[in-house]
């Protein structure tokens, strides 16, 4: 199984709150069928980290990206807040970095062949 965290800095947001955030979390909660947490914190900056364990990563990144990142609303405003962060082969000790709001990071390319 597959750990992938979408960690969005609502600090970063311009029009989207905290509650705006988790609101959506819980919906995608009853949505999807992958199994599904989600979390609020403070650490130099208040985030939501959304938990995904998922049997299938490379559907679920294809979904996380079409409905959370690319799409018109909310995606304009979640791409420029969020990180998206998954496990590699050995768990967190290699994980793959598919999406910062800091367009000069350099970014992990999901091979599509994989589960």
């Amino acid at each position: 199984m597959t750990i992938i965290c979408c960690q969005v800095q609502i600090d970063r947001l311009s029009f989207m709150t905290e509650k705006d955030v988790t609101d959506i979390c819980v919906k995608l909660e009853t949505g999807w069928p992958e199994s599904i947490s989600h979390e609020a914190g403070d650490d130099d900056g208040r985030y939501v980290n959304l938990f995904l364990t998922t049997s299938n990563r490379a559907e679920t990144w294809g979904r996380i990206r079409s409905q959370m990142i690319e799409s018109k609303l909310p995606g304009g405003e979640l791409r420029n807040a969020m990180i998206v962060t998954m496990t590699g082969p050995n768990g967190w000790d290699d994980y793959l970095l598919l999406h910062h709001f800091d367009r000069t990071e350099p970014l992990d390319v999901l091979e599509q062949t994989t589960g």
